[in-house]
């Protein structure tokens, strides 16, 4: 790739995260529900997997595999969907509607672009787990990735998971954390204190990194990582709960807040205008 296709590429990419957040603001409102917080955090990590990093090719049986196992912010999923054409703005804007495709946590019976469902706080590891030995047994060379919360970490079959994990070394396995340091009542720090992943999963046979879970630089290089590594793999991304609004950011009332009309104008317009920032 020249340099400057590469620099176009990455201004393209740049801007994803902004349009999703966008994007993703349009859908809660209207419809009047919905955890915005935890959507936002994860923008920049959706954006490197899924333009970037993953194999999404649809008619690939060989394809990488995703499973958002913290569920309640599948809204920036669907957005996602949206940006690659998967879905249209229609369906994007009829979130958590009778009927709809896009429930308010992924239901892979009613959404077959989805990997699995999930909202059951605890299980994506595991799913993403059966995942990866039926791709190694397949020998496609392919991975399977999971996003989970940071609160989501305190369930019991999610260690389960990273032992067996550890133990089989499953090395086309990769977690990342969304470490937005906060759940839905109160910060993880004042529910458990302050706990060390790095410790914990080196020592059940993991790899671990930590980076910046806004920068999509630090992202990338931790997924080019993960590919070469002989270990499941642990990203722990350090993210912004309600990252891109001054009103939301680190305000864990905003964790499934309703978006009202003066708030949905002012946190689209200060997206927007990063986005601008960009283009």
């Amino acid at each position: 790739m020249s340099n400057t296709k590469k620099n176009d590429f990455n201004n393209i990419l740049k801007a994803i995260p902004w349009q999703l957040r966008l994007l993703t603001f349009d859908s809660l409102h209207k419809a009047g529900s919905g955890h915005v917080g935890p959507c936002l955090s994860m923008a920049e990590i959706l954006s490197c997997l899924f333009f970037k990093v993953m194999n999404i090719d649809r008619n690939d049986e060989s394809r990488d595999r995703f499973i958002l196992s913290k569920g309640h912010g599948v809204p920036i999923l669907y957005s996602v969907f949206h940006v690659l054409d998967w879905i249209d703005k229609n369906e994007l804007e009829s979130l958590r509607q009778v009927d709809t495709r896009l429930q308010g946590h992924p239901d892979k019976v009613a959404l077959d672009l989805l990997d699995s469902g999930s909202g059951a706080l605890g299980q994506g590891i595991s799913i993403s787990i059966g995942y990866a030995i039926a791709q190694s047994m397949r020998k496609t060379n392919s991975y399977s990735y999971c996003i989970v919360g940071d609160g989501e970490m305190q369930e019991g079959q999610i260690w389960e998971a990273i032992l067996f994990a550890g133990v089989k070394r499953i090395q086309n396995l990769c977690v990342i954390v969304d470490n937005n340091k906060f759940q839905n009542e109160k910060s993880v720090q004042d529910t458990l204190g302050n706990i060390s992943l790095e410790s914990k999963l080196k020592s059940f046979g993991w790899d671990y990194i930590s980076v910046d879970g806004h920068s999509l630089e630090e992202l990338t290089e931790a997924f080019k990582y993960f590919k070469s590594s002989r270990f499941p793999t642990l990203i722990d991304a350090h993210t912004i709960k309600g990252k891109g609004v001054d009103f939301m950011e680190n305000n864990n009332s905003w964790h499934s807040k309703v978006l009202n009309d003066g708030d949905y104008q002012k946190a689209r317009q200060q997206c927007l205008d990063k986005l601008n920032d960009i283009n």
